[in-house]
């Protein structure tokens, strides 16, 4: 997670976005109109004969009236929070995705390898089972049986190593590494099933859910907005300051110049502004909806594979026999097993591995799912050790 943290391209973009997002708060927060400078010389024949030499020198400035400069900062600013936290949502799923990615490495090559002892086993058994044939100690059956397992396991283990290959690919992308290490050691600490959140889930994720902090600052913006297009149906402003020469004479008026919103009054603008603003209302209520039904069925399933694990615990400490592949080929070589018994053994106990090593996978991947929808990510290594 940390690593991901780290180096992810995806961060690397985002941290663009956020320099954009600055640079368009300058933006607004600077006056809309800048001071215009108009020189216009004249030179005038006068009916009386001669000529004159005329100049007009003319200062305008425009002034937004309706508040339009604050609704304008308002909006960038929220935009700016909001991408601020779109990059914190961003952070989430990247952690959350590279642990993810973690576990399911962890457990393709546990089971990759146990898949390469089955074949080991039944390729050994499938040579005793022809030997034996040969001096008459086995039959036809207990020959195909040996072949058609082996067969079985060798598919089993191919389909274990591209699983395997392409839980290394994933890991690498959510890790953002570029290259990939000759072999990824891959450890766990152990997950301790007791673990719950110590408040009410639901006010959890409602209160640290960024994508939620994100669309409240996205209403803010739309709020801002539709503002903004009401306080454009106020014209501005423009007051001119004119010196001038003519005839000989000074001259100095003051122009004061505003439009009549009559062909134009800018009310579609509003009215489409204000409804962003209505549809980012219902899609905050929509979200919030939506996390109440993730934590209730995040939590649901995290029980659930607690359970479970803790099911399966309780089945280990009790069963103290540790190879209990070695167990069964020695009861077949005492003459206490027949082949298709200690075929049935061979994958029954593998079987009954990668299914424990699933129910525990399961685990991880609930906790991580939880851990995510709360909006906590250091959830995921909360209860282990």
């Amino acid at each position: 997670m940390e690593t991901a943290l780290e180096q992810h391209p995806m961060l690397r973009i985002s941290n663009t976005l956020v320099e954009g997002a600055q640079g368009e708060l300058q933006e607004q927060r600077a006056y809309a109109y800048n001071p215009e400078l108009s020189v216009q010389p004249q030179r005038r024949r006068l009916n009386g004969g001669g000529s004159t030499n005329d100049y007009y020198i003319t200062l305008s400035q425009g002034v937004e009236l309706g508040g339009k400069q604050s609704y304008r900062e308002k909006s960038a600013q929220a935009a700016l929070e909001a991408t601020k936290l779109e990059i914190g949502a961003g952070r989430q799923r990247i952690m959350a995705d590279a642990a993810r990615a973690l576990v399911a490495l962890y457990f393709s090559k546990r089971e990759l390898l146990w898949r390469k002892q089955q074949t080991l086993t039944l390729l050994q058994l499938n040579k005793a089972v022809s030997r034996q044939m040969a001096v008459g100690e086995a039959n036809q059956l207990d020959v195909n049986l040996a072949k058609s397992s082996l067969i079985q396991s060798i598919n089993a283990e191919v389909v274990a190593k591209q699983q395997h290959a392409m839980n290394v690919s994933k890991y690498l992308m959510a890790t953002g590494e570029s290259s990939p290490a000759n072999d990824i050691q891959v450890e766990l600490p152990k997950l301790l099933p007791a673990w719950e959140a110590l408040s009410d889930p639901v006010d959890i994720a409602l209160n640290s859910r960024p994508d939620i902090v994100v669309k409240r600052q996205y209403l803010t913006q739309s709020s801002a907005q539709a503002e903004l297009a009401r306080a454009n149906k106020v014209p501005d402003l423009t007051v001119g300051l004119m010196a001038g020469r003519e005839a000989g004479d000074q001259l100095v008026s003051l122009a004061f110049t505003m439009p009549i919103p009559v062909l134009n009054s800018h009310e579609g603008a509003y009215r489409t502004a204000m409804s962003q603003a209505t549809a980012q209302q219902a899609e905050l209520e929509w979200l919030e909806q939506r996390v109440k039904l993730e934590v209730q069925e995040a939590t649901y399933n995290h029980g659930t594979a607690m359970r479970a694990i803790f099911a399966v615990n309780e089945v280990e400490r009790v069963d103290i026999s540790k190879d209990k592949i070695a167990l069964a080929k020695a009861a077949f070589d005492a003459g206490e097993l027949n082949i298709e018994e200690l075929v049935v053994h061979i994958n029954q106990m593998l079987e009954s591995r990668i299914t424990a090593a699933a129910i525990l996978k399961q685990g991880w991947m609930a906790r991580i799912r939880l851990a995510e929808v709360l909006g906590h990510p250091e959830y995921i290594l909360e209860g282990n050790k």
